[in-house]
């Protein structure tokens, strides 16, 4: 594997992401799990992000795939889920790859875009707190891979 794009603090890191089609991942690594699948929410130049009540981070909506359910569903439920807002029309856009610690690890993270005309009332859940448009600024728990994946799709910088 080349070198991380980039490492968060607890050293997992994203090593590669790759865009692509859709098909392409019925042709992945079979020895490298696929659990989870993200969605990069934009309107007006910024990218809705979910604060993680768990974890105390601002991350991109989406999580675990359930069985039986393919990424692309998995991303629209998690934000729906997540997010409380209406199930928005998503693009694939690649795949990231994430070497996790403290085992190192690798794992797939199928990645959705979407663009949205606004949002609804939020209402926080348990396992989101709140919800924000980042537009690039600095902000305190930033989780810094997901971060990396909005900057390599052209979102805030």
């Amino acid at each position: 594997m080349p070198s991380p794009l980039i490492t968060d603090a607890q050293r997992n890191e994203l090593v590669e992401f790759k865009c692509g089609s859709e098909d392409e991942l019925d042709c992945l690594d079979p020895g490298i799990p696929l659990p989870l699948a993200l969605v990069v929410a934009r309107h007006d130049d910024c990218t809705l992000l979910v604060f993680n009540r768990w974890r105390k981070l601002w991350e991109l909506p989406g999580g675990m795939i359930d069985p039986g359910e393919t990424p692309r569903q998995a991303a629209i439920r998690e934000f729906v889920e997540e997010t409380g807002q209406p199930a928005p029309e998503v693009e694939y856009s690649g795949v990231a790859t994430f070497r996790l610690m403290p085992d190192r690890r690798f794992e797939y993270a199928a990645v959705y875009v979407a663009s949205l005309s606004g949002t609804t009332p939020f209402v926080a859940n348990s396992e989101v707190e709140q919800i924000a448009w980042w537009d690039g600024r600095e902000m305190p728990n930033l989780a810094v891979l997901d971060i990396g994946i909005c900057r390599l799709l052209g979102g805030p910088s």
